[in-house]
């Protein structure tokens, strides 16, 4: 159990390197200036957010898949990244708002009736699916999927020192994105040390182990690598210390906007603020 943990942790890494490839790639986004392309993203998110329409929020996941395959992501690996996990456990969430106890309205299915039995048992309630309770959970759904699907599009097409860089161009706590590229950075580093372990472990293991001796083993390696880690950092600190680090951050990356950065951006805000007159005009209106 613990090797296959060890092992799915590994592989999730190393398809995350393998990921990277793509914003080596000539297409759409690899174009875009990180900085606008990281605004352009995170409005379509404050967009998927606001829309109340299901029909609204597809709109957004058909513009994230034409930027896709406009940006040379294959479509097979990409929805598999993004409709995988996340949004079937968004799903396993919403599920309890189809009914009608939660939410009431029309009922799409009568699951149970008022006064049915249930062998010694009478059914004081109805319990039915609803239609608003169906809407409301595929709105959810969606709008998770449409999210996640432009971080994703994001993580796929830019750099991870563009990124980092262009949160630090957009006012970001120097501080934080320091931090946050060195987890990044090391987080490999102490899976690579976890798988090591794994394999040293059993290199030297002639027959199975029972569960308490796996525990045990995994007690001293939760402990040897929070050990390992500690040094790693102090080692790391010292090292930048002797290289002049005096706690600025400096970043070798030098952006230049040109009037395609410019028009992508205007045609994404341009797209979000549409969404946004829609859904006002039909709260107004009350449709």
């Amino acid at each position: 159990m613990v090797e296959r943990t060890i092992g799915a942790f590994s592989s999730f890494f190393d398809e995350s390197s393998y990921a990277e490839g793509y914003a080596s790639k000539k297409g759409l986004l690899q174009f875009v200036d990180p900085r606008f392309k990281l605004v352009g993203m995170l409005w379509l998110i404050v967009c998927v957010i606001l829309v109340t329409r299901v029909e609204w929020v597809l709109t957004i996941l058909g513009v994230t898949l034409l930027l896709a395959v406009a940006s040379n992501v294959r479509l097979g690996y990409y929805l598999r990244r993004v409709w995988l996990f996340i949004p079937l456990f968004t799903l396993v969430i919403a599920v309890p708002a189809m009914f009608n106890f939660v939410v009431p309205g029309q009922p799409l299915f009568i699951l149970l009736s008022k006064g049915d039995s249930l062998g010694p048992l009478v059914s004081p309630w109805t319990i039915s699916i609803t239609v608003p309770g169906v809407q409301g959970a595929i709105l959810f759904v969606l709008r998770t999927g449409a999210a996640v699907s432009l971080v994703i599009l994001l993580a796929l097409t830019t750099r991870w020192t563009d990124l980092l860089a262009s949160l630090q161009s957009l006012k970001v706590p120097k501080a934080f994105v320091m931090i946050l590229g060195m987890t990044y950075r090391y987080v490999f580093v102490l899976v690579g040390i976890a798988q090591d372990m794994s394999f040293a472990l059993k290199s030297r293991t002639l027959s199975p182990e029972r569960s308490r001796e796996v525990r045990k083993w995994l007690e001293a390696t939760i402990g040897v690598l929070f050990r390992r880690s500690m040094n790693m950092s102090q080692l790391v600190n010292l090292s930048m210390i002797s290289r002049g680090y005096d706690g600025r951050v400096r970043r070798a990356t030098r952006f230049r906007a040109g009037p395609f950065d410019w028009a992508f951006l205007c045609f994404l805000i341009g797209l979000g603020l549409i969404l946004i007159m829609l859904r006002n005009i039909v709260l107004i209106n009350g449709i």
